[in-house]
Parts: structure tokens; C-alpha cells; sequence
């Protein structure tokens, strides 16, 4: 046999291919995670609790996918947006909250 494979419940599964599809949800777990940890310590206070939520929806909606991720996301850009023209956080705070932000989601376009 010249492949590793893994014996589950379903039978065979590919351990390269496992770790090719576990790789990007690593990562958007870590965009998730940074996501968090910049809106509990920059945010804390300078963001509303209904603010925070809207972030976090839209961090879940591309996270996993969710079919109205579209309408989550942009209303949050828009929040980022006033966020930062009203200069309740920086331009570079901003900067990362949209990193992490779309960090969350798959990664598009072809290898």
C-alpha cells in the first residue's frame, strides 16, 4: 500500500486529503480566534454589545459557511466602516478586523 489511510466508521480516508482540507480550517480557526481576541481587547470598550455580536455573526456566517454570509459580512464591513471614519477605532484596529474578519472565511480561487 503506498498511501496512509485512516480506518473510521466509513471505511478508508485518505490522511493526505484530511490534512490538505484540515489545513485551511486551521487557519480561519486562528483568524476566528485573533478575531476575538482583537474585539476583547481593543473593543472592550469602544464597541456596543449589539456591535460585538454583528462581528462575531458575520465571523460565524464565513466560518462555516452559511448561506446568508453575504448579507452578514457586508454589515459588518459597514460597521468597520464607521468605525473607523468616526474614529472610534484606528485605521490600523480597523485593518486588522477586516484580516481576521475575511481570514474566517474559504479561501477562494484556484492553487
Amino acid at each position: 500500500m503506498t498511501r496512509s489511510t485512516v480506518r473510521g466508521c466509513g471505511g478508508a480516508a485518505n490522511v493526505s486529503t484530511t490534512m490538505m482540507t484540515a489545513e485551511p480550517m486551521i487557519a480561519r480557526g486562528a483568524h476566528y480566534t485573533a478575531l476575538l481576541d482583537t474585539i476583547d481587547h481593543r473593543g472592550a470598550t469602544k464597541l456596543h454589545a449589539r456591535e460585538r455580536e454583528q462581528l462575531l455573526e458575520a465571523a460565524d456566517a464565513l466560518l462555516f459557511g452559511e448561506p446568508d454570509s453575504e448579507r452578514t459580512v457586508r454589515s459588518a464591513e459597514v460597521l468597520i466602516e464607521a468605525l473607523e471614519t468616526f474614529e472610534r477605532w484606528s485605521v490600523e484596529s480597523c485593518a486588522q478586523l477586516r484580516e481576521h474578519l475575511y481570514g474566517c472565511g474559504a479561501p477562494t480561487g484556484g492553487s
